[in-house]
C-alpha cells in the first residue's frame, strides 16, 4: 500500500466511475482497476462494489476515506513544510487565470517572474474560475486569480488590484457617444456575453439572454471565447463587457472598438489570488504582490498589501 493508492481509492469514491477516477489521476483505467484489485488482494477485503452504471465503496471501503484522506493530508503538510526551507526558485510556481485574463496577462506575468525569480519555473494554466479554486485546493496550483466575489470560502483571498467595467461596442456605434451608461440601459437584443461571471456585482443587472430576441437576429453569436465575441463586435451592431485589462490591450492592438464606463456602484470588481489557508508559498505571493504594487498592468489599480 502507498499514497498512490489511496489517491485511487479516493477517486473512485469521488466520481463512483473507475473512467472518471483514471482521468483525474492522470493513469489508465486498466491500471487503475488493476491497482485496486492488487491493493483489495493485499487487505483480504473488498473495497468497491462494481455494478452496472457505477462503483460503490463497501462498508469497509466506506470506513477507511476519512483514514486515507487524513494520511495524504499529512503527507502534503509534510512536502509544504519541506518546500519552506528550500530555495523559492527550485520548486515550481502553478498559477491559474481565467479566459478573460489570460490573453492580457501572460507577458506581464512573464516579465515579472523574470524579474524577480530569474531562475524558477513558471506554469500558468488557463480556465474557469471554479475548476481553478478546485485545483488549488487539490494542490495542483499555488495561486488562482480570480475574482473576490467567486472565491471559494475555503481557500484565502489576497486582494491585488480593482479594475473597472466597460460596455464595449464598435467604433461608431451610437452608444459610443455616451459619457457613461448604467446596466439598465444596455440593449438586450444587441447584447452578449459570456456564460460565467467576470465577477463585477453590476453583472446581475445586466440584460438577460431573450431566445425569443435573439432568435429574431438576422445573424447570432453564442461563444464560449472572450476574443471570438470581441472579434465579432468589431463589424457588427453587438456590444459586450470589457474590464479595463482587456480594452486596454484592445487599444494598444488598435481594434476598431470604443468602451463606455459603466455608472453607480458594483461597476469594480476586486482581483486577487486565491490560496489555500497556510499555504507556505506566501513569500512568493508577497514578492509577486510587492512587484504589481510598485509596477501594476495598465488600467488597474493597485490594493495589494502586506
Amino acid at each position: 500500500m502507498n499514497f498512490r493508492d489511496l489517491e485511487y481509492v479516493l477517486a473512485i469514491a469521488k466520481h463512483g466511475k473507475f473512467s472518471q477516477a483514471a482521468v483525474m489521476c492522470n493513469v489508465s483505467q486498466p491500471a487503475l482497476s488493476n491497482q485496486i484489485k492488487k491493493l483489495e488482494k493485499e487487505l483480504g477485503v473488498e473495497l468497491f462494489l462494481r455494478l452496472n452504471n457505477e462503483v460503490r465503496p463497501t462498508a469497509f471501503g466506506q470506513s477507511i476515506l476519512s483514514i486515507a484522506e487524513s494520511i495524504l493530508s499529512d503527507a502534503q503538510k509534510i512536502r509544504d513544510s519541506a518546500t519552506q526551507f528550500r530555495d523559492p526558485e527550485a520548486v515550481a510556481y502553478r498559477i491559474g487565470m481565467t479566459p478573460t485574463l489570460a490573453p492580457y496577462l501572460t507577458q506581464y506575468f512573464s516579465e515579472l517572474f523574470s524579474d524577480i525569480f530569474p531562475r524558477m519555473r513558471v506554469t500558468m494554466i488557463e480556465d474557469l474560475p471554479q475548476n481553478m479554486l478546485q485545483m488549488v485546493e487539490d494542490h495542483q496550483l499555488d495561486m488562482a486569480l480570480v475574482a473576490q466575489v467567486n472565491n471559494s470560502n475555503a481557500l484565502a483571498f489576497t486582494s491585488i488590484w480593482t479594475e473597472p467595467l466597460f460596455l464595449a461596442m464598435r467604433e461608431g456605434h451610437p452608444l459610443c457617444m455616451l459619457p457613461s451608461i448604467a446596466p439598465e440601459d444596455v440593449p438586450p437584443h444587441d447584447f452578449i456575453r459570456l456564460p460565467h461571471s467576470f465577477g463585477y456585482e453590476l453583472e446581475d443587472r445586466l440584460p438577460k439572454a431573450d431566445p425569443a430576441i435573439r432568435v429574431a437576429k438576422r445573424f447570432d453569436l453564442s461563444a464560449l471565447r472572450f476574443d471570438t465575441i470581441c472579434r465579432y463586435i468589431c463589424h457588427s451592431d453587438d456590444c459586450t463587457i470589457v474590464s479595463a485589462l482587456a480594452a486596454e490591450q484592445f487599444k494598444r492592438d488598435k481594434w476598431p472598438l470604443c468602451f463606455v464606463p459603466f455608472e453607480g456602484p458594483g461597476n469594480l470588481r476586486n482581483l486577487g489570488a486565491a490560496t489555500r489557508p497556510g499555504c507556505p508559498r506566501s513569500p512568493v505571493l508577497n514578492r509577486v504582490g510587492t512587484y504589481i504594487q510598485d509596477r501594476p498592468p495598465v488600467g488597474v489599480t493597485p490594493t495589494f498589501s502586506q
